[in-house]
């Protein structure tokens, strides 16, 4: 029997990533189905439109050399700015959640470019890391890198869109991280962060004081940091949503109230339910067990990612890994952790579980990213 075929289907494919990623799609249709029961059979037909559309930059980025990114760092810096500028341009911009965060036509909400500027985001941060060869260690090294970084959060700032800025803070530390950034960086930039956060918070009272009105932080957002500071801090009010959360998966025990069954979500007491909360959905209606097994499946597809990771022949490679690892990683962290009140509310997706096409997009372009790695792990 003739092996090659096979084995260049081996070197081509990492049937691990995609066996995982094809559950993780199917498990995510089915809540889907499951939390949209009631809202029309079109909720169900978007979510696997935006299946089929991922499937396009998938492929592309799985037949493109990630290797060529590489040359294209300006122009893709470019590309990134225009994404992250253009939802503040007037007669584009569409508000939706106390953020001007998508695009939109003649009032048609069309994408939100914030989530395929992640997937841009880790191209150029791979290259600018991937210069340094695996030493970060003068200052002047760590301030170039942090420059982008800068830039990308001013312009979400803007928006604003808190919880799209802290996926870009976890994709620079993840690929700073296996990019050689010396440790005691991580440790000043951390106590930074912190007095930063709270002089911000001073800051930004001041200013509204005098203004009368919110100049940057929404109250919204403030709010929400009080709750994840005070779990019972206003549950009819700023903890509604965590609260409904937390009583929906209480409530599914152990093996859950079966799907289309959970009372939280179809009598509407839980917000948000088949974007933001759908874990809380899936907690209640199959239990600690859909959990684990969602939990699981996650698992396995970040440790497929890193042996692709591990395989990678050059530090660019295994960089653009590590961003969409921990890229994943923190949305799922904090998703899962936001709907149990371990972690501040946020409109951070569930990877491939959440209702929405631009998040699935993106996604599905990261793994084909991740293919291209792997089929060129060789050389070839």
């Amino acid at each position: 029997m003739d092996k090659t075929p096979y084995r260049r289907f081996r070197n081509a494919v990492n049937m691990p990533l995609v066996v995982w990623t094809m559950m993780l799609l199917v498990y995510g249709s089915i809540m889907v189905s499951s939390a949209t029961t009631g809202m029309g059979g079109g909720m169900v037909r978007r979510q696997l439109i935006g299946i089929a559309v991922g499937l396009v930059p998938l492929g592309v980025a799985w037949m493109l050399d990630y290797k060529l990114l590489k040359h294209w760092t300006g122009p893709l810096l470019i590309a990134l700015s225009l994404l992250l500028i253009s939802p503040r341009i007037p007669g584009l911009g569409y508000e939706a959640g106390g953020a001007t965060s998508w695009l939109a036509v003649f009032g048609i909400r069309l994408f939100q470019p914030s989530e395929p500027a992640k997937l841009i985001f880790i191209a150029v941060m791979a290259a600018v890391v991937s210069d340094f060869k695996g030493r970060i260690e003068k200052p002047g090294d760590v301030l170039r890198v942090m420059s982008y970084l800068g830039l990308a959060m001013v312009l979400i700032l803007l928006q604003p869109d808190l919880g799209t800025g802290l996926v870009f803070v976890a994709i620079t530390a993840g690929m700073l991280l296996v990019g050689g950034m010396k440790g005691r960086w991580f440790l000043v930039f951390g106590l930074a962060a912190i007095v930063a956060i709270g002089g911000i918070l001073v800051a930004d009272s001041a200013l509204d004081n005098m203004a009368g009105r919110d100049v940057a932080l929404k109250d919204y957002q403030k709010d929400r940091l009080l709750v994840f500071i005070d779990n019972a801090r206003d549950p009819r009010g700023a903890g509604y949503n965590l609260a409904q959360s937390k009583i929906a998966i209480g409530s599914g025990g152990v093996s859950g109230t079966g799907l289309a069954a959970g009372t939280q979500s179809n009598l509407h007491f839980l917000p948000e339910r088949h974007t933001d909360f759908i874990f809380a959905v899936l907690g209640e209606e199959l239990g600690f067990t859909g959990a684990v097994i969602l939990l699981g499946l996650y698992l396995a597809l970040l440790i497929s990612a890193l042996a692709i990771s591990t395989s990678s022949r050059d530090l660019y490679g295994a960089l653009i890994c590590a961003g969409i690892i921990s890229m994943w990683a923190f949305q799922i962290l904090e998703n899962v952790g936001m709907t149990v009140g371990m972690m501040p509310i946020t409109g951070i997706p569930l990877p491939f579980m959440s209702f929405g096409s631009s998040a699935m997009v993106t996604n599905l372009g990261a793994v084909g990213m991740l293919l291209s790695v792997w089929s060129r792990r060789y050389g070839t």
